[in-house]
Order: C-alpha cells, then structure tokens, then sequence
C-alpha cells in the first residue's frame, strides 16, 4: 500500500497518541486521576484519527467492519477532556458514578449506527462508505450537525471553566506560575476553532452541496492531529506536581467573590482595610513570593473570606493585583537605589517576583517602561 505525506503525518499523530497514553499508564503516573483521564483523552483522540487514516488510504472499503468505530470511540474525547480539566483545577476530584453521564453521545450515536449501518448487510455497508462526504459520519446532515454542536459544547463549558479557574487564583494567590491552565484553555480554543470549520464543511457539503475533495478533509485532520498531540505533549507532561489543583477549602473560598466594581462601598470592612495597608506598608509580606490570601490572613487574624472580600470590595482588585502594585513599587525603589552590581533578576526576586514574564508585564503595566528604561532613566 502506497503511504502519503498525509498518512505518515496520521500515522505518527496515532502512534504519538497511543505512546503517550502508555507512558502515563505507567505504575508511576497512573496513580494521578489527571493521568488516568488524559491518557483515555489521548486513546479516544487517537481512535478519531484512526477513522481518517481508513478513509485516506481506503482500508475502510477492504475493511467496512472497521469504519466508524474510531469515530464511536472519538465521540468520548470531549466529556474526557472536560473531566480531566476538572481533576486539575480541583485537589479533591475523583471519577463518580455521575461522572458516566458524559458518556451518553457516545451510547446515542452507537445505537444509531448499529442500526444504521452495522447490522446491514456488507453490500448496503460499502454503498454507505462510498456515499459519505467526509469521514466517520453517515450521510445524516442531522447527525452530522448534532455531533458537532455537542462537541462543541463540551469544549465551550471546558473553556469557561478554565476562564473562571484563571480569575480564582488571582484571588487566592499573589504566585501564577505554574497555577494557570492557560495552556489547555488554548488548545481548546484552537480545538473549538477546528471543529467550528468541520461544521460549516459538513453544512456546505449536506445543504450547498459543495464537494470538498477526500485529499482535503484528510489534510486538515492529520495537521490537526498533529498539532494537537504534540502541543498537548509538550504542555501535559510540564504540568508540574508543585501546584495540584485548588483544595475543597480553597475553591469555596473563592466562591461568591466578585471583582468588587458593582459592590457598595458601604459594604467593605474600613478597619481590616486599614490594618491591611499598614501591615503592607510596615511588615512587607509581599516579599514573600508565595505568599496567598490565607497566609496574609492568618497573619492580620481574619478570615481568608473576608480579606479577600475587603480587596475586591475596598479596592477593586484580586488578591493577586493588590500584591502585584507592592512589590511594583519595591522594584521601583530598588532600581533606583540599586548600583551598578545589582541585576535586574535580582531586583526582581528581592522584590517578591520569581517569574520574569510576570515582573516585566507587571512592571510595563504599571510604569509604562521596561524594568530596564525605568533603571536608565533613574
């Protein structure tokens, strides 16, 4: 069988896939329910391309018992994906009964294609596997576009679930790195963007009847394969041990705050803002780069809620905003105070910072200048 550009490009996707899903089985790894629930991602995601790779290289025609059942298997990626986004944030995540809920496209559309497709005689199977337009989906226009708005849905709430994680730990911590999933919340938005283009192929193609050649729709699906695998590759593993997701006590604090804009002044506690500003101002534990909201807490005997309410409210910002001005203004002190000796990086740290992306966007931000204009300038 002659092999393509396109279906070695599957080909090492599918193999990418199924490596990754082993390593993360490992004894080792497999402990981690983030692990367990990437690794069947990655499986169901593989089985998808699989269903492209037997449409671009005609298996699925030799071998009619074998079409759509990757397709079958990839209808469990997005409630996958929306589980394992959940077992990152959460500490406390663990797969329930209830959980079995975002299995049910997958039970839907297997009834209908056990109907439709496998209890039909071989001849019926190889006329509806030379009638589809696009791989993995019968010629249902219905179907087709149902599939992909659940799909799409799975992937909007899984975004808006990171979105809402991202503005949770900037009020609980005054340290981000490692603490966001800004990389999964991209790759979806990318993943969104891909499905939102197979959509408008499948209505074209059902209600314009438009023609896309098979070339096409194999080409885009193994760049995106691809592009996917190894981005999730990249990004997953890194994914550190330190920072395993917000405890029960964490997320409930931050639960019900708001940013503070449409809250009345009246309602903020003007004592605990001031013994707030003075314990900044005096004691400095903002140079303490891991410094949360339950430590400065303790530290003015109140309670996590409450100061975080009083910040949001009295001041308009998150947790880690409110942090961020002080050690901005320690850094401006210290540049200017600094001598030839002192690096920027050591201003840096000494000023409660220890991500160089975070300090030069704070910094730029809040001055208008580089850390470095700022020190010629001074």
């Amino acid at each position: 069988m002659y092999l393509t550009l396109v279906d070695i490009l599957l080909a090492t996707s599918i193999v990418q896939s199924l490596a990754l899903a082993v390593f993360l089985l490992l004894p080792e790894t497999f402990r981690l329910v983030s692990n367990r629930l990437l690794a069947a991602s990655v499986i169901t995601f593989a089985a998808g391309l699989g269903e492209v790779f037997l449409y671009a290289t005609g298996l699925a025609l030799k071998h009619p018992n074998l079409a759509y059942l990757g397709t079958l298997i990839g209808l469990l990626q997005a409630g996958l994906l929306y589980l394992y986004a959940q077992s990152l944030m959460y500490r406390d995540f663990r797969l329930v009964p209830r959980h079995a809920v975002h299995t049910l496209l997958f039970w839907v559309v297997s009834a209908i294609f056990l109907v439709e497709y496998y209890l039909q005689p071989s001849e019926v199977k190889l006329q509806i596997l030379l009638s589809r337009d696009h791989p993995g989906v019968l010629t249902s226009p219905l179907l087709a576009a149902a599939i992909h708005l659940v799909v799409l849905g799975y992937l909007w709430a899984t975004i808006r679930a990171l979105s809402r994680f991202g503005t949770t730990v900037r009020q609980l911590f005054s340290n981000l790195e490692n603490k966001q999933l800004a990389w999964l919340r991209t790759l979806l938005i990318g993943y969104a963007f891909v499905w939102t283009i197979s959509l408008l192929y499948c209505l074209s193609a059902h209600v314009f009847k438009s023609s896309a050649s098979a070339q096409w729709v194999s080409t885009v699906g193994a760049i995106t394969g691809f592009s996917f695998i190894n981005y999730l590759i990249i990004h997953a593993l890194r994914q550190p041990a330190i920072f395993s997701g917000l405890s029960a006590e964490e997320a409930q604090l931050a639960q019900g705050d708001d940013d503070g804009h449409a809250t009345p002044v009246i309602a903020v506690n003007r004592k605990l803002l001031q013994q707030l500003e003075a314990h900044m101002t005096t004691t400095k534990p903002y140079l303490d780069a891991n410094l949360s909201v339950e430590q400065l807490a303790h530290q003015l005997g109140t309670a996590p809620r409450e100061l975080s309410r009083t910040i949001n409210r009295g001041m308009g910002k998150n947790f880690f905003e409110f942090v961020s001005d002080y050690r901005i203004a320690e850094a401006c002190r210290r540049l200017q105070a600094a001598g030839a000796s002192t690096t920027i990086l050591q201003v840096m740290y000494d000023s409660g910072f220890n991500s160089k992306s975070v300090f030069n966007t704070a910094f730029k931000k809040a001055t208008g200048m580089t850390p470095s204009a700022y020190r010629a300038r001074s």
